[in-house]
């Protein structure tokens, strides 16, 4: 009787194996393949924007012009920043400067606060990126059944997000 190959096991793939104890190794895994994800979406952001037209955009760019446009409401800057997680406030006044110098937002005064609209010019590159999107990676993820599974993981992430918070709170006071 031959014998039968065994199961191979899951081998973790890490990036920093001093990181990865044994205590660790899954988390080792998960930050590995969460810092592949952040850097193929930003690549992704990048060359969807450039396919619009607009490739002097970062990916912070184009998340604040986005968050901008969400809803169609203005927005502060602490805003914007809130909703994307970002604690320094001067990154997103930078990314908005430079979204105002393209003429994608535009900047309104209500008493001591400065809000930020979309304009037309914006508003086309978000449908613009939207209709790309939609062309390159959305049809390609239903086409893989992987449209249902995202939900999900993306209520898993921002449960994680918490985790990382909280041990960003911790590790200050040591």
């Amino acid at each position: 009787m031959s014998e039968q190959p065994s199961k191979i096991e899951h081998l973790p793939i890490v990036s920093s194996s001093h990181l990865a104890s044994e205590a660790a190794i899954t988390l080792s895994e998960f930050e590995y393949a969460l810092t592949m994800m952040n850097n193929a979406f930003q690549r992704w952001m990048q060359s969807c924007s450039s396919t619009t037209g607009m490739s002097e955009l970062s990916p912070l760019d184009i998340l604040v012009v986005h968050n901008i446009y969400h809803r169609n409401r203005p927005k502060r800057i602490s805003d914007v920043a809130f909703t994307l997680n970002i604690d320094d406030l001067h990154t997103v006044s930078y990314s908005v400067r430079k979204l105002v110098k393209l003429a994608l937002v535009e900047s309104t005064r209500q008493g001591k606060d400065t809000f930020y609209n979309i304009t037309q010019t914006g508003e086309s590159f978000c449908n613009q990126y939207r209709d790309i999107r939609e062309q390159c990676l959305v049809e390609a993820l239903q086409h893989m059944k992987l449209n249902e599974k995202l939900g999900d993981v993306a209520t898993l992430m921002r449960s994680l997000s918490g985790f990382y918070d909280q041990a960003s709170r911790a590790v200050r006071s040591l």
